[in-house]
């Protein structure tokens, strides 16, 4: 298991902390022989600000530059399987955290055609889903005030329409945070995501 670190804002926006994360997964893939183990068979889980950066992992293709000079730029770095807890999945309706995420504010009347606009669809994962994406398990709380239930509900929908596989599960009763704060009846999550990652990861 490798922890990532990133930039993050206030001081910085998009681009930066998903170049960062995707250069992480790059490094760990070309020193994969090093830390014994499989290079394409990588997976991220991450809740939050962390649950979004590791569905663009999922979902940006990736792709190395093969003419990078860097042999390390040149592998890809999309992940094989994901775990997301509370993603936020969309950047276009506006809101505080996404104009801080992304340096500019975008609501219902900002024009398509603007910069603004470009740039919260591209940050946006929902905006990247695609039939190859890789396996997804979401875990929301369904009382969630930071990032509703839905956002997950709308990236689950998104995924099924290509045929990816997805699991959401629904956490009854819990706000925003990796305790669930208010959960009725806590499944158990940590079981979940061993399971995951067991069923899409290792080797059969």
């Amino acid at each position: 298991m490798f922890t990532v670190n990133h930039r993050a804002t206030p001081r910085f926006q998009y681009p930066a902390a998903v170049e960062d994360v995707q250069r992480a997964v790059r490094f760990i893939r070309y020193h994969a022989e090093r830390y014994g183990i499989t290079p394409d068979r990588i997976g991220a889980v991450g809740g939050s600000s962390g649950g979004h950066l590791v569905s663009m992992l999922g979902l940006l293709d990736g792709a190395g530059d093969p003419e990078d000079e860097g042999p390390i730029n040149r592998v890809s770095a999309r992940v094989q399987c994901v775990v997301a807890r509370a993603t936020p999945v969309t950047f276009l309706e506006g809101g505080r955290a996404g104009s801080l995420f992304l340096g500019a504010s975008v609501n219902a009347n900002t024009n398509p055609q603007s910069i603004e606009y470009r740039r919260a669809w591209e940050a946006s994962p929902i905006s990247h889903v695609s039939s190859d994406a890789p396996p997804f398990l979401l875990i929301h709380g369904d009382k969630d005030e930071s990032v509703p239930f839905e956002m997950s509900e709308r990236l689950a929908e998104a995924l099924r329409k290509v045929n990816v596989e997805v699991k959401l599960i629904r956490v009854v009763g819990a706000g925003h945070g990796p305790s669930f704060p208010g959960a009725e009846d806590l499944p158990d999550l940590a079981g979940e995501r061993a399971r995951w990652f067991d069923t899409h990861l290792r080797k059969t």
